[in-house]
This record gives C-alpha cells, structure tokens and sequence, in this order.
C-alpha cells in the first residue's frame, strides 16, 4: 500500500508542476500598465538646460500593446517608442534603439509611480478614455 501511496503523490505533484504556470511579474506589469495614465505629479531635478514645469502641462502616457507615447497637450508635443518590462524596469526604445530606462516604484490598478535615480519621480494617475 505504501508504494500506492507514492504513486499517487508522484503524480499529483507532477501534475501540478506542469499545469501551473509560474508568476511572471513582467507579464503582469505588462498587462497592467496598458491605457492612458496622466501625470499628477513630477519631482524632477534637470540636468540640462530644458526646463519643463511638468505641473503645469498636461501629459499624458498611452500605452496599448508593445507600444508608448508621450503627450504633452500644451506643447501639442507627441513622443512614441516601442517598450518592454523587464525586472520592474520600463524600457523605452526609438527605431529599436534604447532611449530611456524608468524604474516601475509602483503599479496598481490606477496608480503608476516612475523613477530615474534618487532625484526624478512621477506620479500617474489612470484615466477612462
């Protein structure tokens, strides 16, 4: 009867290592971070000479697919790039070419906080389009 036992522990533990499938964080933030988010807030120390007072402009992420753009409303600017999530780091690429890597602080389902470094932060918040 012991061996019966082992048997059908053997399988079940087997079964269960190849049905489920492991968490995979950047499949998750991927799927997570798809829509339009607005900038709520910015902390931003500048280390050139462009000075954008991202408090006062309207900015905008849209993120559908593999596929990100920058809308500043005011400026009636628009940046697009391709990214990919990657151990909680949003990379963000122009013709294939890495432009920009942000750290993902935080991600929920209506909140996104981004950073560069101890200095540079944004707040997002998820809007309905």
């Amino acid at each position: 009867m012991p061996q019966a036992k082992k048997r059908i522990f053997f399988i079940l533990f087997t079964s269960l290592l190849l049905c489920c499938k492991p968490y995979n964080s950047d499949e998750a933030n991927h799927k997570l971070i798809q829509g339009k988010w607005m900038l709520v807030d910015a902390d931003r120390d500048l280390f050139d000479s462009v000075n954008i007072d991202y408090d006062k402009q309207i900015t905008y992420l849209v993120f559908n697919g593999d596929k990100c753009s920058q809308q500043m409303v005011d400026l009636n600017e628009i940046s697009d790039y391709t990214f990919t999530i990657q151990d909680f780091d949003l990379n963000l690429y122009t013709d294939s070419v890495l432009n920009n890597t942000l750290h993902i602080d935080m991600l929920t389902a209506d909140s996104l906080i981004l950073s560069k470094g101890e200095n540079s932060l944004w707040k997002y918040k998820k809007i309905a389009e």
